[in-house]
């Protein structure tokens, strides 16, 4: 995937250098024209766990795919100092997920037992998802997960290979807000 080993450390270090830091990384990804900003709380040498920052908020903990990362670059402006003096990252508790594989990542995922998206935001349209639900079992190379619609209808429990998934999204206000509707229904 990478052009060389010299490319892909290059991002290693700028996400390692970010872990536990203000350094607000703008990540590029391959599959979307648009870029996204992370606080980095972890990675390795396949994914990272960052918390989406959107217009001085956060928006849940994400995992992406360190292959799917075309550039990550440090953003330095105003916003960045605006986020600090909120202190926005103050009250951010880094969950436990063990980004080992994508087997470990899900269990560590049903452990929380919450509600998550599972994506799939390739450009190809017969592989393009997006599930929102809960997970009812990780296994060796898929997971086995409950996806819910917007209606709030629960579907039967489907199996998404590891290899088609580009993203995980959980503690996010769409999630939590689902979560907590069909809690109360």
């Amino acid at each position: 995937m990478w052009r060389d080993d010299s490319e892909k450390s290059k991002k290693i270090k700028c996400l390692n250098s970010a872990i536990g830091t203000y350094d607000l990384c703008r990540c590029y990804l391959k599959y979307d024209i648009n870029y996204y900003y992370f606080y980095i709380l972890d990675h390795n040498e396949k994914r990272f766990l960052g918390v989406k920052e959107e217009d001085f908020l956060l928006d849940g903990f994400h995992i992406r795919k360190i292959s799917d990362i075309k550039k990550v670059e440090f953003k330095d402006d105003l916003c960045v100092k605006i986020n600090r003096e909120k202190k926005l990252l103050n009250d951010v508790i880094k969950p436990d997920i063990d980004l080992s594989s994508w087997k470990a990542v899900f269990k560590s995922l049903k452990k929380l037992n919450g509600f998550l998206i599972i994506q799939n935001e390739y450009p190809d349209k017969k592989e393009n998802f997006f599930y929102l639900g809960v997970i009812e079992k990780a296994k060796r190379s898929s997971v086995l997960f409950r996806p819910v619609d917007a209606d709030g209808v629960w579907f039967d429990t489907i199996e998404i290979p590891y290899s088609k998934i580009t993203g995980v999204t959980f503690g996010d206000r769409y999630s939590k807000a689902f979560q907590e509707y069909l809690s109360r229904t």
